[in-house]
C-alpha cells in the first residue's frame, strides 16, 4: 500500500511511502535502523557497554531475523522512493521505518481488551516529519484490527519527550509506567494503550 507522505514537509515533498510485511531478508537494514536511530537519539543516556550489548543483543541482525520469524510477531516496514518532478528517481526503495506488535504480551495497568504491543517503532531521522510514523501506525492498527485485536499499548520512555507527543498526537493515553533495562541500565516507560 503506498501512503503519501502527510504533512507534507519540505525535505519530504518528494517522498511517496510503501508500506509492507517485513521477511526475514529484511533483517540486517531493520537491525541497522533500529540500532543506528537508538544510538542517535539515545546513547547519552547508557553507557557505551550497555550499548554495545543492546546493539549485539536485543537488535542484533539474529535476533532481529528470529523476531520476523516468530508467528508471535509482526513486522511492517515502510520504504521510500525519492521522486522529482514526479518521475521515479530509479532508485531501490529503501527501508526508512519498521514497526513490530507483539502478540501475547501485557501490563498490570492496561484497561482496554484484546490488547497487542507496539514494541518498536522506528523511522530514519531524515524521514521525521514526513508522516512515515503516522503511516506505520495506522498499518499496524489496520494490520491488529484484521487479527480481531481490540486495542494497542507500548512503552515510551519518560526522557523522550518527541515520542510521548507523537503517541498522544496518535491518540494513545498514559495508563502507568515499567521499567526495563538497556544492558544494565534501568529505564521508565510510560505505558500508553488506545482502543483499535
Amino acid at each position: 500500500m503506498t501512503v503519501p507522505a502527510d504533512p507534507p514537509q519540505p525535505h519530504a515533498a518528494s517522498t511517496s511511502y510503501t508500506l509492507r510485511r517485513a521477511t526475514a531478508a529484511d533483517a540486517a537494514q531493520v537491525s541497522h535502523l533500529i540500532g543506528s536511530t537508538w544510538a542517535k537519539f539515545f546513547a547519552y543516556s547508557v553507557t557505551p557497554q550497555d550499548l554495545e550489548d543492546y546493539l549485539n543483543g536485543p537488535v542484533s541482525v539474529a535476533q532481529i531475523t528470529s523476531d520476523i520469524e516468530n508467528p508471535a510477531m509482526r513486522f511492517l516496514v515502510t520504504t521510500s522512493t525519492s521522486r522529482s518532478a514526479g518521475v521515479d528517481s530509479g532508485e531501490t526503495p529503501e527501508i526508512v521505518g519498521v514497526a513490530q506488535l507483539v502478540l501475547g504480551t501485557t501490563e498490570p495497568c492496561l484497561t482496554l481488551p484484546r490488547p497487542v504491543e507496539l514494541r518498536r517503532l522506528y523511522v530514519s531521522p531524515e524521514h521525521h516529519g514526513g508522516g512515515a510514523a503516522a503511516s506505520l501506525v495506522r498499518g499496524v492498527e489496520d494490520l491488529a484490527r484484521g487479527e480481531g485485536l481490540g486495542s494497542m499499548w507500548l512503552g515510551v520512555w519518560e526522557d523522550n519527550p518527541r515520542g510521548k507527543r507523537f503517541y498522544k498526537k496518535m491518540a494513545f493515553g498514559v495508563v502507568g509506567e515499567h521499567t526495563f533495562l538497556v544492558g544494565q541500565s534501568v529505564r521508565r516507560d510510560w505505558v500508553m494503550e488506545k482502543a483499535l
